[in-house]
């Protein structure tokens, strides 16, 4: 193990360590730590005139295969008599899986998850206060995800009651994308369901190599704190899922949380860093470039400006005047192929297969926890011109590259620059993701529309 990540407690700091801030997509949603230093405000002389977020879904019951891994857990444990003297395990005897009704729970938000998006909702109304006017439309999309899961869609439901009051209803409309529509391609919150040679491997060999190194020695010692009883690796990664999911299910810190000991919990936060990193990151070829038009779209919305409109395709009605917020929510796959896009981690070096880097940017659990959220403000500065930046889970990350605006803001038009700089360096889409002779798909259509067009086949609308 590197020495970098055993040197991390000093005196005092095991106290302020927290495991739910540590557990990359298994995290509930937290504050996201100030790393550098930046104020979340805007820079003296600045205003925040547009603004635009990507979330992840809110906190969630897990899916069936996570369920039966917990079922098959408890099952273990209660197979037979064992002992321990260990108190952080005590509560093993009696654990059982804390759903209550699993055929209506699994896959769906959790009350957790209820509780972080109408929060959300609230606090994006609270923080730019001038954005909305009562009982004016408000607009917001969401990925379908899949046909009968609707965690994606509810969190946008959820988001539009907090940020709109009793009036959500009436005023609060959410476009659905299906990201299945050979139509939409690279039109939609999850281009990459439309791309053949798509391929998230969860980081692969390299997360492969991590787990080799780090988990046996966990296994070994928590097994030598049992008679009658041993874990497979399997399980014993399960120890900060369950840490995670159980005290955002319940409302109350999972016992499971005290199993790994901090040293450890950074070890496994490490391991799902390398997951997304290598899975759909910047550690990628494809996979990493697959949100850029997505992202070109919503830079043009702010080239365009709060006050823009926009007329619908094939549609004689009034023109679209959007808000000038922009609330679009997706999964997790997609928040991390956008951070690869977005320039923030551009000066991050690959993560290393062997130990854990010193003082590395990149760390999952501060943008694709539960809830994670993609921030970008469009600053006007006055006589300085405009600006991007941007936030995640609603802390400042500068672009390395280009912060020399206020605050370490890049000026809009370079943002925009850089974008179009990476999407160019990304070839032709539908070549890259293995489409380019589908006669299903419709070529020369790798662009994103919807931000700016509320009359697409391939979307409808649902009410929060």
């Amino acid at each position: 193990m590197h020495a970098t990540a055993l040197a991390l407690f000093a005196a005092g700091a095991l106290a302020q360590f927290d495991p739910l801030h540590h557990l990359g997509g298994n995290s509930p949603y937290f504050l996201g730590p100030n790393v550098f230093g930046i104020s979340p405000d805007a820079p003296e002389g600045c205003t925040v005139d547009q603004a635009g977020f990507t979330s992840r879904h809110g906190s969630r019951y897990p899916d069936p295969s996570a369920y039966y891994s917990w079922t098959n857990l408890s099952a273990k444990t209660h197979a037979q008599s064992f002992t321990t003297n260990a108190s952080e395990f005590a509560f093993l005897q009696s654990w059982q899986p804390v759903l209550r009704n699993p055929a209506a729970e699994l896959s769906a938000l959790s009350p957790g998850g209820w509780k972080e998006l109408y929060e959300m909702g609230v606090f994006y109304r609270w923080l730019y206060p001038s954005f909305y006017t009562e009982n004016t439309p408000f607009n917001l999309w969401a990925n379908r995800y899949q046909e009968t899961v609707f965690r994606v869609v509810d969190s946008a439901r959820l988001f539009a009651r907090g940020y709109l009051g009793p009036p959500a209803e009436v005023e609060g409309s959410v476009y659905v994308l299906n990201n299945t529509d050979p139509r939409s391609i690279a039109n939609s919150l999850a281009p990459s369901d439309l791309c053949a040679n798509y391929n998230d491997d969860s980081g692969g060999i390299n997360a492969t190599t991590w787990a080799n190194i780090y988990v046996p020695p966990i296994v070994d010692r928590i097994n030598g704190l049992f008679h009658s009883l041993q874990f497979n690796s399997n399980d014993v990664t399960q120890f900060p899922v369950l840490c995670g999911f159980e005290t955002q299910i319940t409302g109350r810190r999972s016992p499971w949380c005290d199993t790994f000991t901090p040293n450890e919990i950074l070890q496994y936060e490490y391991s799902q860093d390398i997951r997304y990193w290598y899975g759909t990151g910047l550690g990628t070829q494809l996979e990493k470039n697959l949100m850029l038009p997505f992202l070109t779209a919503l830079v043009q919305r702010f080239i365009d400006g709060p006050t823009a409109t926009y007329n619908n395709t094939n549609s004689t009605g009034p023109p679209f005047h959007p808000n000038p917020l922009i609330a679009t929510f997706t999964n997790d796959g997609q928040i991390s192929q956008l951070s690869a896009a977005i320039g923030v981690f551009d000066a991050q070096p690959q993560l290393p297969a062997t130990y854990i880097p010193a003082n590395r940017t990149y760390k999952s659990s501060n943008f694709v926890p539960m809830r994670g959220t993609i921030g970008f403000e469009r600053l006007n500065c006055g006589y300085k011109g405009l600006f991007m930046r941007i936030k995640l889970d609603d802390q400042v990350y500068p672009v390395p590259a280009c912060q020399q605006g206020p605050g370490r803001s890049c000026p809009l038009q370079e943002y925009a620059a850089m974008v179009a700089g990476k999407s160019a360096k990304a070839g032709d889409y539908e070549v890259e993701c293995g489409i380019a002779n589908a006669s299903v798909v419709p070529v020369g259509k790798d662009y994103t529309t919807f931000l700016t067009d509320l009359n697409l086949p391939w979307e409808y609308v649902v009410k929060p």
